[in-house]
């Protein structure tokens, strides 16, 4: 019986504090706020957070990055399951057509970044006002 407990306190230790935040948030937090949007707003964030998307195969996605920067560095990429890096967004904004219908993990890099920052992504199919209602 305490073998069993046991095995059952680890493993929730273990999906607890490793479920891709690799970081440390002071004063506020990283969340994704619907299906197609993340949110973070915090004093102080470095490391990396991440979590993952399913996007379809040939279906062209629109991704716009909103981010107010008072001091430090925020980057973002994507990568398929494979761990190989799918995209870097350098600019606000990004428009990405997968090959293969796939979860496909969005990482969010912070390093002392102070601020807060928003991703929205919406597909090609879908309208403006449907998708930001």
């Amino acid at each position: 019986m305490f073998k069993y407990s046991f095995l059952i306190v680890l493993i929730a230790f273990f999906l607890i504090n490793f479920n891709g935040q690799e970081n440390q948030i002071v004063g506020g937090k990283i969340k994704k706020e619907r299906s197609e949007v993340f949110f973070g707003e915090y004093d102080s964030f470095t490391g990396r957070y991440s979590r993952s998307i399913k996007l379809k195969k040939g279906v062209t996605y629109a991704f716009t990055l909103s981010k107010n920067t008072k001091s430090g560095d925020l980057s973002l990429y994507v990568e398929d399951p494979k761990q190989t890096r799918f995209f870097e967004m350098t600019n606000n904004s990004l428009y990405l057509t997968p090959e293969k219908t796939r979860r496909y993990r969005i990482n969010f890099v912070g390093s002392e970044h102070k601020g807060s920052f928003q991703l929205r992504w919406k597909s090609s199919n879908q309208k403006e006002s449907e998708r930001f209602v």
